[in-house]
């Protein structure tokens, strides 16, 4: 099948479940283009990007290079050359939608495009993230691309205050417009059948893990002293690394906390940390991934204390816990968005209530004490991911979705039928 990936930027080191699904169905024979608003310039190292050569298969449209003044020449450039034909008025109306409808993004997609001309029709159109859904909407109206349109739906694009009062009148024409709508948890499908989203439209499709990367550890060992534990996150407001600093100060037990990540919140968590004992807290920044996955071999728990954020910024189910979950790592996390869907209290990882540092210490020690059937939850932890967030499962899921829509576009002629 050919199948285009719309997004806003790739690679993008925080997005690997992203490139993940790219790379299965790359590897399982499918002719994939990557369509992006702007290619990452961040030096980018992943074993399978470089081996299937993915950045060949990247098309950007190049929109973002360039200041106010250089974007302004390209929309005076566009709106000229598109009164000389039939194509370029239909571009130009469906950018002027796009900006008229509160997405501007996409008019700069249309603008930038046009001068390369079609990008061709695809069996299907998979966008990443609701507000790309919208871009890649308006890029199919404006004839430079074609095929049924699917949107993968996540966290913060179904969540975040500032994301929904700017798109949500969009995304009602998203749903009234394209083909099929993925929201990644029984959560976000709820919330899009709130806004009116239709029903034999919406199918959960989940983000997963590469299990053949992930061996797991011996289930039946046993927590070392001190305790060994591990973030992996962005330090951002929903991670709530504040409370993981919390617990493991309050906890009576001795514990070894590393957090890898880097991001807005690096100096406060830094200075919040700065009277645990010494060498208690580690911050190890940004890491490759195959360094990541050492210290989950190392860890005996992984904690991600993730909350709503102040401007209602959520998780959608976080990949990195399954991670986790498969190497056998215990999991203590909160009961937030998605995550109570992946992890089932008790049986196959912890689960506290969020902004509840004493709980989370509370949980930490009774790891520490082995008051906790490790073996079983391991155990229990890595057949959940198996039965339910298996990525070549899952990317077979998407080849039958992207399959079952081949052909099919609501309410629109093709791109060769208007004369691309």
């Amino acid at each position: 099948m050919k199948i285009a990936f719309v997004l806003r930027d790739f690679p993008v080191l925080s997005e690997t479940f992203v490139l993940r699904q790219i790379v299965g169905l790359v590897e399982a024979g499918h002719d994939v283009r990557i369509v992006v608003g702007k290619k990452a310039d961040k030096p980018f190292t992943h074993e399978k990007y470089e081996q299937l050569r993915l950045d060949r298969l990247i098309h950007p449209l190049r929109h973002d290079v360039g200041g106010r003044l250089s974007r302004a020449v390209l929309l005076v450039r566009f709106v000229s050359s598109s009164l000389l034909s039939r194509q370029g008025w239909r571009a130009l109306g469906a950018g002027l939608r796009a900006a008229w409808t509160g997405c501007p993004e996409a008019l700069m997609d249309i603008a930038a495009q046009s001068r390369q001309g079609p990008i061709g029709r695809f069996d299907a159109i998979v966008a990443h993230f609701g507000p790309t859904g919208v871009r890649a909407m308006y890029l199919r109206q404006s004839g430079l691309i074609d095929g049924p349109v699917a949107t993968v739906f996540h966290g913060f694009d179904v969540s975040r205050s500032d994301i929904i009062e700017k798109h949500l009148g969009n995304y009602h024409r998203l749903f009234e417009q394209t083909e099929v709508l993925l929201p990644i948890s029984e959560l976000w499908k709820r919330r899009l059948l709130q806004w009116g989203a239709p029903k034999d439209k919406l199918r959960v499709l989940r983000m997963g893990v590469d299990l053949d990367q992930l061996q797991m550890r011996a289930t039946t060992r046993q927590p070392i002293d001190p305790l060994q534990v591990l973030s992996v996150a962005r330090l951002t407001e929903k991670k709530g690394l504040e409370y993981a600093l919390a617990g493991v100060t309050q906890a009576r037990s001795k514990i070894a906390y590393t957090i890898i990540g880097t991001g807005p919140l690096d100096k406060p968590l830094r200075e919040l940390a700065g009277s645990a004992e010494p060498g208690g807290i580690n911050f190890a920044g940004e890491q490759a991934q195959h360094k990541v996955f050492e210290a989950l071999q190392q860890a005996d728990v992984f904690l991600l204390p993730s909350v709503t954020a102040a401007d209602g910024d959520m998780e959608g189910v976080p990949v990195v816990l399954m991670e986790a979950m498969a190497k056998g790592v215990i999991v203590l996390a909160t009961r937030h968005s998605g995550i109570p869907e992946l992890i089932d209290d008790g049986v196959s990882g912890l689960l506290v209530a969020e902004r509840d540092s004493a709980a989370i210490a509370n949980a930490l020690d009774r790891v520490a004490a082995g008051e906790i059937d490790v073996a079983r939850m391991r155990t229990e932890a890595r057949l959940k991911v198996e039965s339910k967030f298996d990525n070549a499962a899952l990317d077979r899921e998407l080849v039958l979705i992207c399959r079952s829509l081949r052909g099919s576009v609501l309410g629109h002629s093709s791109a060769a039928e208007e004369g691309c």
